[in-house]
């Protein structure tokens, strides 16, 4: 069982401006800053093919059940990896994203898109959330997936924000 994890930000700004702010620096600082979850970047590597590597490490949001607490790795960091496919000439950047929890039966991940919509572009992050554990699993993954959808709702707004900066 899995539960659904979606998300679009509709922003008057290009999709290269866009893609520059999610993969910058400047943006792990900018996350950290606002949501105080330790984020910091562990690696940017940019591809000589125009793909870019993007790993973050960050801790969890506090409040997670009891029941999926003892899952969860003692310091409550994460490690997101976004990967985004070199330019392929239709405007559109693409790419995909995987949330590693050490020693948890959990796995987060899908795909992040940044295209052009009519009257700028949209950044559209999609996947799942899997918890591999008998009879809290189902639990586990509605709660994980809520979480992944705000942090979602509140980085479109501080997306928002950044380009108009």
């Amino acid at each position: 069982m899995t539960a659904p994890v979606r998300s679009t930000v509709s922003t008057s700004s290009s999709v290269d401006e866009v893609f520059d702010v999610l993969t910058s620096a400047g943006w792990v600082e900018r996350r950290a800053s606002r949501f105080r979850d330790g984020s910091t970047l562990v690696r940017r590597e940019q591809r000589p093919d125009g793909a870019l590597l993007v790993e973050v490490s960050r801790e969890l949001p506090q409040g997670a059940p009891g029941f999926l607490t003892r899952f969860l790795p003692a310091d409550g960091r994460v490690l997101q990896t976004d990967e985004w496919a070199p330019p392929d000439g239709s405007g559109t950047r693409s790419g995909t994203w995987q949330v590693v929890v050490p020693g948890a039966p959990a796995r987060m991940g899908g795909t992040l898109r940044v295209q052009p919509s009519g009257t700028g572009c949209d950044y559209v992050v999609q996947g799942e959330v899997r918890v591999s554990v008998p009879l809290v699993g189902g639990r586990a993954e509605a709660f994980l997936a809520d979480v992944v959808a705000r942090l979602g709702r509140a980085e479109g707004e501080l997306l928002q924000q950044a380009l108009r900066s």
